[in-house]
């Protein structure tokens, strides 16, 4: 079951899209600090399977085709279309809070 857009959520539940934030937070300073770190992308990819299982990813989609768009880029060695990628995905992450 998916969270209704227009509900406030209840207290004790994150934020959709919260784990997507972190892990987005977490391979932006892991991509500054080594570049060609492989763990990224599959930190990443995790975090849109749980994103996922929550029901969250109708509500963050925009900022989760980013991810993978990310790390598709990833894959490909491109690490400054990845950042890039990544910020635009926070910035969309950010809007919901």
């Amino acid at each position: 079951m998916t969270r209704q857009l227009d509900r406030i959520p209840l207290p004790g539940l994150p934020s959709p899209g919260l784990d997507l934030r972190r892990a987005v937070e977490a391979a932006l300073t892991a991509l500054a600090l080594d570049p060609a770190d492989a763990r990224v992308a599959d930190d990443l990819l995790g975090a849109l399977a749980r994103t996922a299982a929550t029901g969250d990813t109708c509500l963050v989609l925009p900022a989760a085709e980013a991810v993978a768009d990310a790390r598709a880029r990833i894959a490909a060695a491109d690490v400054d279309g990845a950042s890039a990628a990544l910020l635009r995905a926070r910035g969309l992450l950010d809007r919901r809070a």
